[in-house]
This record gives C-alpha cells, sequence and structure tokens, in this order.
C-alpha cells in the first residue's frame, strides 16, 4: 500500500518555560526528546520522558512538566497509562515505584520498589479492566484498585507458582492472555482463581506457544500476540479470528508497540507504522516525516490515533503530531539529550558537553547552551568527532569556544560555528600509543592568565599541550615523568600556574612555565602526591581541584578534601596539605574528616566563598568558607535530584544557580550567594511586589559584597537584618520573631562596613 501522507511542513513546538527561580528552588534541565510511551487522556496527551513525563493540551498547546520537583516521587520513566473509565494516570518508575495521579492529587504506592524478590521487578506494560489495573511485571501480574488506590491481587503464573517475566496483558469477553517470556498463557477471567497458577497454561493452537512473546491484544474480535525469535530477535505476529490462527501477513518488523484508539489499530515499528480499522483494512502508513525538501526516519515506540489526527512517541523527536499534512516536534525545552559531561560558565551564560571519557560509547558531538533562560544545542557530523568533553572560553572573545573530545582532538567554534580543529596534522596533539589518528583523547583545557590553551592529551609520550594566542605550540613529558599518564583535568591558579592531575594514583603536578610556553629552559614542575606536615600520605589519587577567593587550593583525593593554604610556596619543601575536621555534635564527639568515604568528582567555590563538593555516589555537599561545617547536602533521597553521581557543577555568578551535572540530566538549585564586587551593581529585589500565599524566599541581588542589609517599615522600624552572601541577601518575609510582616511598603537599607558603599531601594509586600 502507498504511504498516504505527504507531510509538506515542519513547527517544532517547545515550551519555553523558564524563568528565574526564587532561592531555594529547584528547576530540571532534563531533555524531553526521547519519549517512549504516551497515554491518552482526551484533550490531553501525558508524554513519558527517560527522567519524567509531560502532558501536552491539544486544544491550548501547552505543556507541563510532572517531575519530582512538583511533587512525583521519583525519575527515570518506565511506562506510563491512563485509565479514562475512572481518569486515572499511573507512572510506573524503572525502580517499580509507582505513582497516580487522580483528582490531581497525587499518590504513591511503592510496596513493588520495596519488595525483596530476588528477581526482575520491572513493570513493563499496564492494562486496564474497569477500575484495576493489571501490572505485567518480571515476576508475574499485579492487580491495583485504582479507586481505592491499594494492591489488590498478585498472580505468579509459572509452574509451580514460579517467577515468569510477563511483558503485556489483554482480555477477550471470557479470558486474560499473558505474553510471557516463557510463551503465551491463558485463563478463565471471570470463573478462575487466578492466583492459582494452575488455572494458567498455554494456548494450545497457536504455533511454538511457548516461545517468547512480547505483545498481546484484542481488538474487534481479533486476538494478536507477537513472538520473538530468541536467536535472531525477528517478530512473528499472529492474530486469531473466530478461533484459527493466523500469520498477520502485514510484514511487521522491530515491532515497539501495539494500541487501540479511535477504534483503530495501530502497530508502531521502530521506523514506521501502520493502522487497520475495524475490519483489519490498512488505512494509513507512515515510514518518515516528510518535511518537503528534507525527510527524517521516525524513531517511533508508541503511537496514538485520533480523529485522522497522529501522535507519536518518538525516540528523537518527542511527542509527534502529524496534523493536516502538518509535523510538530514537541517537547519542553532542554539540552540535546540527558547525558552530562563537563559545564562552563562565561559571563551568564552556561555551556555544556555531553560526551565521554571511557570510549565505550560515541555520541554525536554536540554542546549545550543554556542562556537568557533557553536551551540551544550545536552539532557537527558525526564521523567528525568522538565526544565533545571539555570546554575552555576565550577570556578575550567570550564567543570563541574550545572543546577537546574523546576522538580526533580539539574543536574550535566561533559565533556557534566551528572554525577549526587541531589534531596531530596541525599541532603538537597525537593519538593514543598506537592507535591511528583518531584516538586523539583530550581531557581538560584551559586558559592561562596569558591566553595561552592547555590541554591534557591522555595515553601519549607528551601528555601536554598548549597552543599560544598566535597558534604556535609545544608539548611536555616532564622528563619523561608523565609519558603515557592518562591525565584528567587541568587548571590555572591565579598565579599562571598549571595544575594537571594525573590519574590514579599519580597525584597531581603543578608546573610553572614562566610565562613562555614556548621555552621549556626556564620551566619548574613538580608532582604533588597530597602529605600532610607530619610525613604522612593521604592519597596519591587525586580527582578534583579548585582555587579559592583566598587563593587556597582545594583537593578532593581518594582520602577526603585536604586544602593547601600557601599555593605561590607549592615549589617549596614544606608544601604541606591539610586534611579537614569535621565535628559531629551531640552524643557522638568523634572527629571524622570531609568526605574521606566519598568519590570526589568536582569542586566549586561560590560566590560567599563557600564550597560546593560533587560526590560519584553521595550526591552533592555544600560546605562552609573553611570546609569545617556542613551546610547543604543533597541526595536523590532528600531532595529533587534525580542521582547521586554528579559529573560536574558549574555556578551562576549572577544569580547563585547551582546546575549539577549527574549522570541521568541536569538539575538546577538556586542557592542564597552570588559573585559580588566592591561597589553596588544592578541591584533588583525578586519578587516585587511579594503579593499573597507567596512562601519563598525574597531576595536582593546586584549588591556591593558581603553588606549589611537591613529591611524596615515606612516609619523605619527594623523588621529584620542580615548580611549579604557575596552579593546577595535573602528573607523570608517574617520578623525577628517569626510573624510574616504586614501590608505595606518596606525599604531596603544596604551598607558596607565604612559606609563608603551604600543603597536603598523598596519593596512591596502585600499579605
Amino acid at each position: 500500500m502507498l504511504k498516504k501522507f505527504l507531510i509538506i511542513s515542519l513547527i517544532a513546538i517547545t515550551s519555553n518555560s523558564y524563568s528565574q527561580i526564587p532561592v531555594g528552588k529547584w528547576r530540571d534541565h532534563f531533555s524531553y526528546r526521547k519519549v517512549i510511551c504516551l497515554a491518552d487522556a482526551g484533550n490531553i496527551i501525558y508524554a513519558a520522558g527517560e527522567n519524567a513525563v509531560f502532558s501536552y493540551d491539544k486544544t491550548e498547546g501547552t505543556i507541563k512538566k510532572l517531575n519530582k520537583i512538583n511533587g512525583y516521587s521519583d525519575s527515570e520513566i518506565q511506562t506510563i497509562a491512563y485509565n479514562k473509565t475512572n481518569n486515572v494516570l499511573i507512572i510506573a518508575y524503572k525502580n517499580s515505584n509507582i505513582d497516580i495521579l487522580k483528582n490531581n492529587i497525587i499518590y504513591n504506592l511503592s510496596e513493588i520498589k520495596r519488595k525483596l524478590l530476588s528477581t526482575d521487578k520491572t513493570i513493563y506494560n499496564i492494562t486496564f479492566s474497569g477500575n484495576d489495573a493489571y501490572l505485567s511485571c518480571g515476576f508475574g501480574i499485579v492487580v491495583i484498585d485504582t479507586e481505592k488506590l491499594e494492591f489488590k491481587d498478585t498472580y505468579f503464573i509459572g509452574n509451580d507458582a514460579s517467577y515468569i517475566k510477563v511483558n503485556s496483558i489483554t482480555f477477550d469477553t471470557d479470558y486474560i492472555y499473558a505474553a510471557t517470556d516463557k510463551g503465551l498463557f491463558y485463563a478463565d477471567f471471570k470463573n478462575s482463581d487466578l492466583a492459582d497458577y494452575r488455572n494458567w497454561n498455554l494456548v494450545p493452537d497457536i504455533p511454538n506457544n511457548n516461545l517468547k512473546f512480547n505483545f498481546t491484544k484484542t481488538f474487534n474480535g481479533y486476538l494478536f500476540a507477537n513472538q520473538i525469535n530468541t536467536s535472531d530477535e525477528n517478530d512473528t505476529l499472529y492474530y486469531r479470528k473466530n478461533n484459527i490462527w493466523k500469520l498477520f501477513g502485514n510484514n511487521i518488523n522491530n515491532l515497539q508497540s501495539i494500541s487501540i484508539s479511535d477504534n483503530k489499530i495501530i502497530f508502531s515499528e521502530k521506523n514506521s507504522l501502520k493502522i487497520f480499522d475495524a475490519n483489519m483494512n490498512n488505512i494509513k502508513e507512515l515510514n518518515e516525516y516528510n518535511l518537503g525538501t528534507v525527510s527524517e526516519i521516525p524513531v517511533i515506540n508508541f503511537t496514538i490515533f485520533d480523529n485522522d489526527k497522529l501522535y507519536i512517541a518518538d525516540s528523537n523527536k518527542g511527542l509527534v503530531s502529524v496534523i493536516n499534512n502538518q509535523i510538530n516536534y514537541i517537547y519542553p525545552n532542554g539540552p540535546y539529550n540527558n547525558f552530562t559531561a563537563k559545564a562552563y560558565f562565561s559571563k551568564n551564560k552556561l555551556i555544556t558537553t555531553d560526551g565521554n571519557n571511557h570510549a565505550k560509547a560515541w555520541h554525536r558531538p554536540t554542546y549545550n547552551i543554556f542562556e537568557n533562560q533557553e536551551w540551544k544545542s550545536y552539532h557537527i557530523y558525526v564521523d567528525t568527532a568522538r565526544n565533545f568533553y571539555s570546554i575552555a572560553v576565550n577570556p578575550k572573545n567570550e564567543n570563541n569556544y574550545f572543546f577537546g573530545s574523546w576522538g580526533y582532538g580539539v574543536f574550535e567554534f566561533n559565533d556557534n560555528k566551528w572554525t577549526t580543529s587541531y589534531n596531530n596534522l596541525n599541532s603538537t596533539l597525537q593519538p593514543v600509543t598506537g592507535y591511528p589518528y583518531g584516538y586523539i583523547r583530550i581531557y581538560g583545557l584551559a586558559f592561562d592568565k596569558n591566553n595561552n590553551l592547555w590541554a591534557t592529551n591522555q595515553g601519549t609520550a607528551n601528555p601536554i599541550s598548549v597552543k599560544t594566542e598566535n597558534n604556535q605550540w609545544q608539548s611536555f613529558n616532564i622528563n619523561g615523568l608523565i609519558t603515557n599518564f592518562n591525565l584528567e583535568d587541568i587548571y590555572v591558579t591565579d598565579n599562571n600556574f598549571k595544575w594537571a592531575e594525573l590519574g590514579k594514583s599519580h597525584g597531581i603536578l603543578v608546573l610553572d612555565d614562566n610565562d613562555t610556553p614556548l621555552n621549556k629552559n626556564d620551566d619548574r614542575y613538580k608532582i604533588i602526591k597530597p602529605t600532610t606536615s607530619e610525613g604522612e600520605l593521604i592519597s596519591s589519587d587525586v580527582t578534583a581541584f579548585s582555587e579559592d577567593k583566598d587563593g587556597n587550593i582545594w583537593m578532593g583525593t581518594g582520602e577526603g578534601v585536604v586544602i593547601y593554604y600557601n599555593a605561590d610556596n607549592a615549589f617549596e619543601d614544606d608544601f604541606y596539605a591539610d586534611r579537614i575536621q569535621l565535628t559531629s555534635y551531640g552524643k557522638d564527639t568523634t572527629e571524622q574528616y570531609l568526605l574521606q568515604t566519598a568519590v570526589i568528582t568536582d569542586i566549586e567555590t561560590d560566590g560567599a566563598n563557600r564550597k560546593w563538593i560533587a560526590t560519584q555516589n553521595s550526591g552533592a555537599f555544600l560546605v562552609s568558607q573553611n570546609g569545617k561545617k556542613q551546610i547543604l547536602h543533597f541526595d536523590k533521597y532528600n531532595s529533587p535530584l534525580i542521582s547521586n553521581t554528579i559529573n560536574d557543577i558549574a555556578i551562576n555568578p549572577q544569580s547563585g544557580e547551582v546546575f549539577f551535572l549527574t549522570d541521568k540530566g541536569i538539575m538546577s538549585y538556586r542557592s542564597n550567594a552570588t559573585e559580588a564586587d566592591d561597589f553596588f551593581g544592578n541591584v533588583y529585589v525578586f519578587p516585587n511586589p511579594v503579593r499573597p500565599g507567596y512562601e519563598g524566599k525574597i531576595t536582593v541581588t546586584g549588591l556591593a559584597s558581603d553588606v549589611n542589609v537591613k529591611f524596615t517599615d515606612i516609619s523605619g522600624n527594623v523588621v529584620y537584618e542580615t548580611t549579604a552572601l557575596g552579593g546577595q541577601a535573602v528573607w523570608n518575609g517574617k520578623t525577628f520573631d517569626g510573624r510574616r510582616v504586614n501590608t505595606g511598603v518596606y525599604l531596603i537599607f544596604c551598607s558596607n562596613d565604612d559606609g563608603s558603599e551604600t543603597f536603598v531601594t523598596k519593596l512591596l509586600f502585600i499579605n
């Protein structure tokens, strides 16, 4: 049958709903371009992304996010389903947690997640019968009463009530059918005890009834069952009509889902879909998004058909609507995908990469920019580079970017256009020893005070290279001391020393090139393994590095965080590290070292000289200026953070918003500290006015550094007083004794210690 769609235009619909958030609040920066499942709720379509669900209102064209930040219990979606009988949305997460949205209230059912089972607990599919939801699980079938919001029953249908993976369920007038890894089962739905495994049997007359079946669906007297050949994963779709099984002769391959809507049945294959009416006439097909002069191949997971309109869950394009020969890509604004590597703030612009440093998964060379509350993504050809990883921005030109790739070297962009690449043909960069040209692996990039670009080039004879401002190159092996080392990040401190992490068990290199990178004769260098003044080796592993506002060096090591207070003395014999001790108060008075057991991935200093610390498995920490006090700890259990693995942290210096690059995607939290100068900048109060019902923090930002801030009523009575953290002060709208202030105009007086810098502004408070 000829394809019946000629799609002539493309409109990309994305939600640009990002706006500044109050202090103490979170927001997600997920990519919603990969949609794995859809749920049809009439005028609303729910679309399951990788990390969260979003809804699309067909009438209004609006998008809303449903995630941990607005009350849902988890992240990483497995499947979703909507019951039109009683208007209930069920969200099943990959960890088997369940959220139910009913009457705009979120209910959590976590019993399967918490159940101790020595088998797969994944919820693969959800099917409704009346008010009951039948969950196809890795161990059997679970029934939920969506009216009472409680678990109703569990069926173990394997031999002797053993576990068996159930992939999908369907019903006809008399029987329930289960497509499982061990065959197509059925039971008398009305007259048997479904909890008794003896009432479940293999459908006897379907060919190879004990092979794997991944989908089953009933439609207008037909029963469909898709069989999977486990050796080659090929599909064989059968259907039964009038008690006779037949092969479905419409060449179904790579079947992703079978759905029913608008009295039609839709077979969604990986790159195409087929729609049949009640008489099994093939009425529509789609195998490309035809944009007129350009076509794109779909990657389909699920399809809804609604009055000749198509809504498609696509792995690359989000929720795709096809209406009147017009195609729309619908998803909330976000980065290109949810892979994360490094982040860098330049002015008020966040730049992120999505590559990796383990040479196991090649991503499209991509970087993302978050600016003016909107994400934009930029790419080059897939075979041109392998995984953009590290980032450096030219200090003299904020639109001149450099990206270190995990293959093919360093790539330069100007105004978001690729202009130059640096490799073994035009620089001192080299491929990994013993491998060809493509394996030029760049881990770290950094500009020094003289606008020279430094790079760590893993697995080569000369693993450090520098490009001068006039494009001359030099490489270093430090007299062979670091040859073939897998160097990691490189940093430049205020004294223009270069610090390069040498990889596991090798410590860190400090290099002083004496501001003459092309002349090695005047260089100083030293390999440092953090050691106490008593000569005790703390750790040979250096995994993170930061210079704070006092010029102190903070390092993450295999034994926690250490600090060097005299960075200028790095080449002296008495250059020792201090371990930061925390004291647990209360009954436990034992001392412990800061993050001694955590793997530290990044340390960043905020506007108040506090330290944000990222870890590999324990989330993120905020500690005081000296590190002795833990101020905040965020993980996936006590916050909206979706993962405890933090790859990198970046802080917006103007707003104080902290961006966490997790292994599942990007999230941010607005902190109460910003960067500040010695004078007042663009001071503003947010929100202003404070309206009835607002319970968040009131923020005064753009202040001079660490000024005193007084909030007074119009008569001059002080209702609250604080000190700015960096260039920002916050107030909860309450007096010293905890009472919410009355409606009125309040004055905000800001002054430094000697009164040389002052500022007064107003705030309207409405109760």
